[in-house]
Formats: structure tokens, C-alpha cells, sequence
């Protein structure tokens, strides 16, 4: 469903206050817009940003634009109030909340207690349910936090659910992720602790907390699909084979890793490092015979930070995905610590331009990639200047211990 007509590009320039911007139309002409939005957004709205702008028809209005979408590698929807249509599209069209029966009806602006609350929904089993919908825009590394914007209103509707659930009445706050690269929804990373501290005692008091992320296009946004919430901070990988989170650790932990190939035509085989040694002059038997290098790259555990196998696999499957559809070559590569107490799986990529691999490496948050040619095992890391670490490698047959 089309939101507005006869969008402009511009460019931010600065925020005037909570509700105006400034910016530059691309025919070089400055502007005042609204933004209907009154989180911090300091991410996001950054000099330079490229920003949509619809028109306003309201001759009531002092700014003559409306400030709807920022670029911030995907189209990040800015209208917070949109969030609750959103929601209810979602539902008239057969959509649900995880968890709860079916929806078989709504209203919206319901009151109970001190406070008015976005949804009223009756559900299937005849009970009626409190819905409070609330709009975020942040997300790094497919990750989303909650927001760094205080909201005295925001914790007391959160206390006041969570008095309806102690009551035996359903409860839900609803999350709607403007934008789409987005696989889950931290409750437990930088925020306004205020802010934080309400939605998890919510949560422990029984109201239900729901994510969604949405697809966004220039003039229309919908829902996508749910998000995984999660509730405490991912470990380290690092810290998870015991060796500390910097730079020297990580280099050691990434130095004695060891990959497991296998596919339909290559039996399973497991690369060791050998420090200070050389390879056996040839790549292992069953890749291509005429294959000079491949590199090896997942998309698990972006940064270092352990996910779920879940958030993995659907991480994973993207990447294979974009490969794929780039006509790469690839393997089944999976890299795990030498005693299995990690593993991650990924993909052998052959022939693939270095530059280009980690570039894709890069976009999935991974640290480093393995390559494998004939006479070295390297480590090179998507961080610019980081010395690459050269090593020599030798091969078994079979996958290495398991977990």
C-alpha cells in the first residue's frame, strides 16, 4: 500500500529540533522538513545521510515536507506512528503474535487503568488481549536494540501491562523493527536503561514481548517476519574457548582453527595448521582439479559474538543464497577448534578474488576468512591492515571431533 505520493531525494543536513530537519533536495535546494519521530537517531540522521521526503498538503503545517525514510544500507522507515498500522494490516490479513490464539478482531486506543494502550485484541479463545506497538529504527550487525530515548509515558505503560498480565489479562508490547536486515531483537544492548530495565521486568512478569521486522521500499512498508528476542549478551567466541576478547587472543583462536570440507564429491577431509611449515603442494583431492585457491567464509557468530544455532543457520542461508546467485563454486566448509568445542559452518569458495571475498565477508560481520592454497593456510582479516597470518597445512581424512 503506497504511503505517500511524489517522494524527493535529499540529503540531512542538521536537526533543528525533536520534530524539524534541515536538509538538501538533490536539485540543491534547502529545506525544512518534519520528522515524525522523536527518538535520538544520532546513528542514522548524520550529515550526509541520504533521506526521502514526501510533501505536505496540510497548509496548517510551517514545513512543506515530511521526513519518511534514511539509507542506512537498506531503507529505514522514520514514520513511528506507522508502526501500529502496520501491526493491524498484519492481522486483518490472518497474521498473529507468536504464542497466542488466533486474532479475531481489534480496536484500537483502548483504555485501562491510567493509561490508553494502541490495541485491544480478541482472541480466538474469547479472552481479550492489551497490546502497547512500538516503533524502532536501530540495527547493527542484523541485530536491533531498543531505544537510547528516555520515555517516562513508554515505562509506565510497560508497569501497567505487566499489572493486566499479574490479573490473568493477556499482555503483549510489540516491537516493529522499521527495516528489514534484522534477525533479532536485544534486549540486553545499549539503551536507555530506564527504558530497558521496564520492557525486561515486563517481560518477566508475563507480558509477552514480540518483534517484527519489516520490509521497506521507498513509498510502502509492511511486516516481514517475526525476530527472535533475546534477553542476555551472546559470549565472546573468544571468551568461549577460554582465551579473552582481544586482538592477540583472536588471533590465536582464528591461527589453530581447523576446517572440515565435504560435499557430494569430496569425502570428508580436515585441514590442520602446521606453524611455521608448508603445505603438500596441492590441494586436497576431490576440489576442482584446477582450482588455485579457495577461501573459506561463514556468516555465524557476527564480530565474535555467539548466536543461536537458529540465528546461525538463517545467517548461513542468506550467505549461500548470495553466492549462489553471484555463480561462485562453492563447498561445505565447516571451521571449528581443534578439540570440536567450537564449530561453525560456512562455505569454500573457489577462486574467488580476495577483495571480493572479503568484501562479502565484511557485510556479514565476520572478522577474518580462511585461504587455502596449495602451499599456505592464511588468515586474512576484513579489518584494513592487519598483518595476515601465513601458515603451512596438512590434511586426514575424516571431520574433526564434535562438540
Amino acid at each position: 500500500m503506497p504511503e505517500r505520493p511524489s517522494l524527493v531525494a535529499a540529503r540531512f543536513l542538521a536537526r533543528e529540533n525533536r520534530f524539524v530537519v534541515t536538509a538538501a533536495r538533490d536539485d540543491g535546494e534547502v529545506v525544512r522538513a518534519y520528522l515524525p519521530n522523536t527518538a535520538r537517531l544520532h546513528d542514522l540522521l548524520v550529515p550526509g545521510a541520504r533521506i526521502l521526503l514526501a510533501p505536505n498538503a496540510d497548509p496548517s503545517r510551517r514545513t512543506r515536507w515530511t521526513l519518511t525514510r534514511v539509507w542506512d544500507g537498506t531503507w529505514v522507515a522514520l514514520v513511528a506512528a506507522a508502526a501500529t498500522d502496520l501491526l493491524v494490516r498484519h492481522l486483518e490479513a490472518g497474521g498473529g503474535l507468536s504464542g497466542w490464539p488466533a486474532v479475531v478482531d481489534h480496536r484500537r486506543e483502548v483504555t485501562s487503568g491510567r493509561h490508553r494502550f494502541d490495541l485491544e485484541l480478541t482472541l480466538a479463545d474469547g479472552r481479550r488481549a492489551l497490546v502497547e506497538v512500538k516503533s524502532l529504527s536501530r540495527a547493527r550487525e542484523r541485530v536491533a536494540a531498543l531505544s537510547s530515548t528516555p520515555s517516562r509515558r513508554g515505562t509506565s505503560q510497560l508497569a501497567e501491562l505487566a499489572r493486566s498480565a499479574a490479573r490473568g489479562v493477556p499482555a503483549a508490547v510489540v516491537f516493529v523493527v522499521q527495516r528489514d536486515d534484522v534477525d533479532v531483537l536485544d534486549l540486553s544492548a545499549p539503551a536507555d536503561e530506564a527504558w530497558r530495565a521496564a520492557v525486561r521486568a515486563a517481560r518477566r512478569a508475563g507480558v509477552e514481548v514480540v518483534a517484527f521486522a519489516c520490509a521497506v521500499e521507498a513509498d510502502h512498508a509492511r511486516l516481514s517476519r517475526p525476530l527472535t528476542v533475546r534477553d542476555q549478551p551472546p559470549w565472546p567466541l573468544a571468551d568461549g574457548l577460554g582465551q579473552g576478547h582481544d586482538g592477540r587472543s583472536l588471533a590465536a583462536a582464528y591461527a589453530r582453527s581447523v576446517i572440515a570440507l565435504h560435499g557430494p564429491a569430496l569425502p570428508p577431509v580436515t585441514v590442520e595448521p602446521v606453524p611455521d611449515g608448508i603445505g603438500p603442494g596441492g590441494l586436497p583431492d576431490g576440489l576442482p582439479p584446477t582450482a588455485r585457491h579457495v577461501h573459506i567464509v561463514t556468516a555465524c557468530n557476527p564480530r565474535s559474538r555467539l548466536l543461536t544455532d537458529q540465528e546461525n543457520a538463517a545467517r548461513n542461508a542468506r550467505l549461500e543464497r548470495e553466492l549462489r546467485d553471484q555463480d561462485h563454486e562453492i563447498i561445505i566448509a565447516d571451521g571449528s577448534a581443534p578439540d570440536g568445542s567450537w564449530q561453525e559452518p560456512g562455505y569454500a569458495i573457489v577462486d574467488a578474488e580476495p577483495a571480493e571475498v572479503l568484501a562479502l565477508a565484511r557485510r556479514h560481520g565476520q572478522l577474518a576468512v580462511f585461504e587455502l592454497t596449495p602451499t599456505e593456510l592464511r588468515v586474512r582479516w576484513t579489518e584494513p591492515g592487519r598483518p595476515t597470518i601465513v601458515q603451512g597445512w596438512r590434511s586426514r581424512p575424516g571431520a574433526p571431533p564434535a562438540a
